[in-house]
């Protein structure tokens, strides 16, 4: 895939994995808008990267999702690849009931919903250009789930469902769709969480693992890994099932 000279929407683009990608296609002399909900982190991009345009919206409420659609569509008709990046991660004990399912943000509408919402939303722009990319973000956990991130595993395995069928359904067609699958990269993801539970490991650096993920974009993969992490889908699903009822394998 040709990261020049395109015109990119990355949502969550304002930290973390989706400003690098963000930067990466800045850098390639691509037009660049990201939307993210914090105004403040939305102005320091504007000051690290004057030539991004930064829009204000959470992706989790529909309404916002709609006035964002219809906005960059109104100001960059040029559109032709969306990054679906925006996500947030919760531990979460499924002992403790709804209470406990309810005391945060909801993982499901941000995570999964708004990739699906969004999509449709611009997919029959996309289709008139003669090359164009869904980009879905997923993560390592929608393979091999880790125990105190339940609904976080759960959304980030239908992003990769989905993913599988919309490339299906648009094979015969000028848009592409790519799935990337990070590892753990130390971003504020679940960052308070992480905190509270004194998880000492931070995974790679961004600076690591962004190069990857350009790297496979310009290889033209439908499904980017980090490393060896494509022996994901060659293990039976039954393993990954095991390792996650006996944490210490």
């Amino acid at each position: 895939m040709e990261i020049a000279n395109r015109t990119v929407l990355v949502t969550g683009g304002t930290s973390g994995i989706g400003l690098g990608i963000a930067e990466a296609f800045q850098k390639a002399k691509s037009r660049v808008i990201v939307c993210g909900r914090d105004r403040e982190k939305l102005e320091k991009v504007k000051e690290r990267f004057p030539d991004i345009t930064g829009l204000q919206c959470d992706v989790g409420d529909a309404g916002q999702r709609e006035n964002l659609a219809a906005e960059v569509l109104r100001r960059f008709p040029d559109l032709d690849i969306l990054v679906n990046n925006a996500g947030i991660q919760r531990y979460i004990d499924l002992k403790k009931g709804r209470s406990e399912l309810k005391a945060g943000e909801d993982e499901i509408a941000i995570n999964f919903v708004a990739v699906v919402d969004l999509t449709s939303l611009f997919i029959g722009h996309l289709l008139k250009k003669p090359s164009a990319a869904v980009i879905n973000v997923s993560s390592g956990l929608g393979f091999m789930p880790m125990l105190n991130t339940p609904v976080y595993n759960a959304t980030k395995a239908a992003i990769h469902t989905y993913s599988l069928v919309l490339r299906q359904q648009l094979k015969d067609t000028s848009v592409k769709v790519v799935e990337i699958v990070p590892t753990m990269v130390d971003t504020d993801l679940n960052k308070t969480g992480r905190e509270a539970a004194h998880v000492q490991y931070r995974g790679v650096s961004l600076a690591e693992y962004i190069p990857t993920v350009i790297k496979g974009l310009a290889n033209d993969a439908d499904t980017i890994f980090y490393g060896g992490g494509e022996k994901i889908l060659s293990e039976p699903r039954g393993e990954s099932e095991k390792r996650l009822l006996n944490p210490s394998w």
